[in-house]
């Protein structure tokens, strides 16, 4: 195999692809009945990375895992300043199998971390198996996040479990939202006391970003529904292994010297509602992980509508139950 070429797993429902060399990348997540595309497409092409360099100088699309931090994040008592978005999307991660699940692994570079993901497909679901281990002999301070960034259209819905009905911001451009700040879901006001509708994906303006947070409760799931082809993804987790989902949604405005802009959704199940890792400790939502300690936990992307068109209200039915 070309070292640069994807894994794939295929079923009658849909179809996905795995870049090992380019931070284990899912680059493609496919419905086989229309044929759409849920991942971004690369802003640019692929292209390995330097240990320091700024997430806006990676290709910008697809699904990475962002460990043990988000955000660049100082030194934290004797351990490492940690670079932006974290190690993993830089390096390339081992193949440990490929026939019926990709099994890939990767050592973090920041902390003595490795961490292990299984992918399988499960009817119209692509499991995705997660297995963290401290390989040294000391504890060392974590957090992770998904970071599935998703081709979107003007229209589409966000939609998050009843219970949430506020967010932290944690950015937002152009001060549109008060960082730090909470906001209402889904109806949110802006500084300048205008109201924002966040559920219903806008049109491309070129100024629009935001990073927001919400704790997610007992009911671990986010979804996008796409009306004009009937379709939609559902993101479920464990919420006590996950408690917060992030929410990132950008218009064209990042990256900010970038030519090409991004246009997404991402739904981001993490294990803190802070970016920075330094910041999460602060704020008490780090993870720790003992020598020697493993740390498991599963997500699940459905296709709803896989089979069949699907209404939003059956969408929505759909990612209650």
């Amino acid at each position: 195999m070309n070292e640069h070429e994807p894994l794939s797993l295929q079923n009658e429902l849909l179809r996905i692809e795995v870049l090992p060399s380019f931070g284990g990348k899912i680059s493609s997540l496919a419905s086989m009945r229309t044929g759409e595309e849920f991942l971004l497409p690369p802003l640019n092409g692929y292209h390995p990375a330097s240990p320091n360099a700024d997430f806006s100088q990676s290709d910008g699309g697809g699904f990475d895992e962002c460990l043990p931090s988000v955000a660049r994040s100082e030194s934290i008592a004797d351990e490492h300043p940690i670079p932006d978005h974290g190690d993993l999307w830089r390096q390339r991660w081992q193949v440990d199998s490929q026939n019926a699940a990709i099994t890939l692994h990767v050592d973090a570079v920041s902390r003595p971390l490795r961490l292990t993901r299984k992918i399988s497909l499960k009817g119209s679901s692509v499991i995705l198996d997660y297995d963290l281990f401290n390989r040294s002999n000391s504890p060392t301070t974590w957090l992770w996040s998904a970071h599935p960034l998703l081709r979107v259209d003007a229209g589409d819905h966000i939609v998050l479990p009843n219970g949430i009905n506020e967010l932290s911001v944690e950015y937002s451009a152009g001060n549109l939202f008060r960082t730090d700040s909470s906001i209402a879901w889904p109806l949110a006001k802006s500084t300048s006391g205008a109201i924002v509708d966040l559920s219903e994906v806008a049109d491309k303006d070129g100024v629009t970003a935001h990073k927001l947070f919400a704790r997610i409760g007992n009911l671990g799931w986010g979804g996008l529904y796409r009306r004009r082809i009937s379709q939609g993804l559902i993101l479920r987790f464990d919420p006590s292994a996950l408690p917060f989902i992030g929410i990132w949604i950008c218009s064209g405005a990042w990256p900010e010297n970038g030519a090409k802009k991004q246009y997404t959704v991402a739904l981001e199940p993490t294990t803190s509602n802070k970016d920075s890792l330094a910041s999460a400790v602060h704020h008490g939502t780090a993870c720790h992980l003992d020598s020697q300690e493993h740390f498991r936990w599963r997500l699940e992307l459905q296709l709803a509508g896989a089979s069949s068109p699907i209404s939003f209200e059956d969408f929505c039915t759909e990612a209650k139950s």
